[in-house]
């Protein structure tokens, strides 16, 4: 059997194993010791471990073992790599713990690691579009029981834990490869692209990542009746209005179509000058950016987590005079 140590994989509270696609990821025996290694911005108690702020490093947290048998990559990673589905199976891992997961055959670990230790800045409303599955487990025995089991019950010797993140990515895995939804999203490569816009820290690179995420999905959605000469030359406020209206239902009125014109300025002169534009302002971008978010949670068939009030905010920008 082969086993691969695994960087960075933030487990759920209290679970110690996940099975995906036939790979067995299991903590590390150190697991407490390395996780408070990671990088942590803030402070938290009443968890699994008390976490304090911590500029962190790469960290071993995990060992997976390899199927026998390994189905090749379903993204489009570079051919000649010959990834298999490991890779797909880390790269959703990375976007549903917001941390660079990856993992490293044996003597591999003494060259320099290129991934960034950092978590990433962005994704919190995806993160929470995962499957649910929470259940309680007795520290003593080791017996589980769902939520309705628990009712009535006291909780000393219990701890609740949710081991959603492995169905989640399981089911994800297998719509991504299913004949209905490649012919509508090709090749799924704005799935990299969404990845890279989740590490940014600058707000503006982020947008601008974001940006090329929504230009990609008009493309996706009218390639059968557009050619490339009239995707390239229709404008941006046309592209990024029909996208609001495929995924959040909205009928652009003059009000909104002037708002959404002031993006596609802040757009283009960050692309063509280099500089922040006066007509949008951080807040707006920001919701931009988590509106992209709420996309990739429907595009992947979960349901966008609205934790942050980005549809409220889309609301108010669509009316601002």
């Amino acid at each position: 059997m082969k086993i691969l140590t695994v960087y960075n994989l933030e487990f759920p509270a209290y679970v110690y194993e996940l099975n995906i696609c036939g790979y067995i990821f299991k903590r590390a025996s150190n697991y407490e010791n390395v996780f408070a290694g990671l990088q942590h911005t803030i402070t938290v108690s009443g968890g699994e471990f008390p976490i304090r702020p911590n500029t962190g490093t790469h960290q071993a947290t995990a060992t997976v073992e390899i199927p026998d048998l390994e189905d090749s990559c379903i993204l489009p990673w570079v051919k000649e790599s010959k990834f298999s589905n490991l890779q797909d199976v880390l790269l959703f891992l990375s976007l549903f713990t917001g941390r660079n997961v990856f993992a490293l055959n044996p003597g591999e670990e003494k060259f320099p690691l290129r991934p960034d230790s950092r978590g990433n800045f962005w994704g919190g409303q995806f993160r929470l579009s995962a499957y649910s599955n929470a259940r309680w487990r007795n520290s003593k025995t080791g017996e589980i029981r769902t939520e309705d089991r628990m009712k009535g019950v006291p909780i000393f010797d219990w701890h609740c834990f949710d081991d959603g993140i492995e169905k989640t990515i399981t089911d994800l895995l297998k719509l991504i490869v299913s004949k209905d939804w490649t012919e509508i999203y090709a090749n799924g490569y704005f799935i990299f692209t969404f990845r890279q816009a989740m590490k940014q820290e600058d707000v503006e690179v982020a947008f601008l990542l974001c940006w090329t995420i929504w230009e990609h999905l008009f493309t996706v959605h009218n390639r059968k009746w557009m050619d490339d000469s009239s995707i390239e030359q229709t404008r941006g406020e046309k592209k990024i209005s029909f996208v609001l209206y495929k995924y959040f239902g909205k009928v652009i009125d003059n009000f909104a179509r002037n708002n959404i014109k002031r993006l596609v300025r802040a757009r283009n002169k960050l692309m063509h000058f280099g500089t922040p534009s006066d007509s949008v302002d951080i807040k707006e971008m920001q919701m931009f950016i988590r509106l992209t978010e709420q996309i990739m949670s429907m595009i992947l068939n979960l349901k966008p987590s609205n934790v942050l009030n980005s549809i409220d905010s889309l609301e108010s920008f669509l009316i601002k005079k």
